[in-house]
């Protein structure tokens, strides 16, 4: 049997074909990955600590020992303040000033002597005025109409006038809050001891909401269209309607329920199953599902295109693609490194905090950032 010869000119071009194709073909990135770039990181060493918050213009970093360092968004340092004790509560920049608690430890089995409310110049650092508070170890800090909201978790909630500390309005909702506090534009939402979750209006400290559930709540969130998503220590999550006390629809996990971040569409969930998941905000069909090595130890929704997810077992971060549950990214730390706060995202940077550092990155390249 005869075979004809390719010719000669036809076997280089195909050769040059598969050559060129190699790389796009044997290399190439999938479509919807991302390149997570590290924009800058701040050291702390031994003053790491788990609070951050950042405005248009600063980051703010709560650090151990009661310290506060503020930085420019490209990562330089512009003041530091040491107020001792620790931080206790979320840090909070208003256009009067950044707004924090610290709390004293007076006792071995680690009693809290006293709290205090601090106002301190966002340009300096300088303390504007002091507030005392409950010495508890968990206050939760929003604002509203120049005001400071502290939700104190012995069941205190109150309004304090950011410029001068006075007292606007202070009310006892209940003998204690579980679960963080879920601020909206107009209300605080707060789950109590007793199985209730309360809506409190930011005006007055009114009640206007009262919600029973079976079990105690863990996490709470609110849609833009008022549904109350509540995540409990059952591994329940379950969604209400806006004004209603009826169930719409109920998904169950394999573990007590960490976080629910919901905007009405979607629902993202953190179980101690070490699952995350995507819920329908229509009828709690799971979109996707992803299980990690251990247990989840934060979660954030970023620009409503991703989920940055992390867990106590990895020393690193997965960014998932939201519409499908795809790792699109990843952050890679040091061997005894890991996430201790929820991440910040702010003016187009994602803001991450570790025992060790503090990093900013970017999806779009850090150039602009500066």
């Amino acid at each position: 049997m005869r075979f004809t010869p390719f010719p000669k000119i036809l076997v280089v071009f195909l050769n040059l074909v598969c050559l060129a194709a190699a790389p796009i073909f044997g290399q190439a990135k999938p479509g919807a990955e991302v390149d997570m770039a590290k924009c800058w990181s701040y050291p702390m060493g031994a003053n790491a600590g788990s609070r951050i918050a950042a405005d248009d213009s600063r980051v703010f970093l709560g650090l151990g020992g009661g310290r506060v360092d503020v930085l420019s968004l490209d990562g330089k340092k512009i003041w530091r303040s040491e107020l001792g004790g620790d931080i206790s509560s979320n840090i909070l920049p208003l256009e009067s000033g950044l707004f924090l608690v610290t709390s004293t430890v007076i006792s071995e089995d680690g009693k809290r002597g006293g709290s205090m409310l601090r106002s301190l110049s966002k340009e300096t650092g300088i303390t504007n005025w002091t507030m005392r508070l409950p010495g508890i170890d968990a206050h939760f800090l929003g604002g509203f109409d120049g005001a400071v909201i502290v939700v104190s978790n012995i069941g205190i909630i109150q309004s304090i006038d950011a410029k001068s500390g006075a007292v606007r309005w202070k009310r006892e909702i209940a003998d204690g809050f579980v679960a963080e506090p879920m601020f909206t534009v107009d209300k605080v939402l707060v789950a109590t001891t007793a199985k209730q979750i309360f809506g409190v209006t930011l005006v007055s400290g009114e009640i206007d909401s009262m919600r029973k559930v079976t079990y105690p709540a863990t996490s709470i969130a609110k849609t833009i269209r008022g549904e109350l998503i509540v995540g409990d220590e059952r591994g329940n999550v379950v969604f209400m309607p806006n004004g209603s006390d009826r169930t719409e629809w109920k998904f169950k996990s394999g573990g007590e329920i960490s976080k629910v971040i919901g905007d009405g569409e979607h629902v993202l969930v953190a179980s101690y199953d070490n699952f995350v998941y995507l819920l329908s905000g229509h009828n709690g069909g799971v979109r996707w599902k992803k299980r990690l090595s251990g247990r989840v130890s934060q979660i954030a929704n970023v620009m409503d295109k991703y989920a940055l997810i992390s867990a106590f077992e990895e020393h690193g971060a997965m960014l998932a693609d939201l519409s499908n549950g795809k790792v699109a990214g990843q952050i890679a730390f040091g061997a005894d490194e890991t996430i201790v706060s929820p991440p910040v995202v702010a003016n187009g940077l994602i803001f991450i905090n570790t025992n060790e550092a503090t990093y900013a990155y970017s999806l779009d390249g850090c150039a602009a950032k500066k």
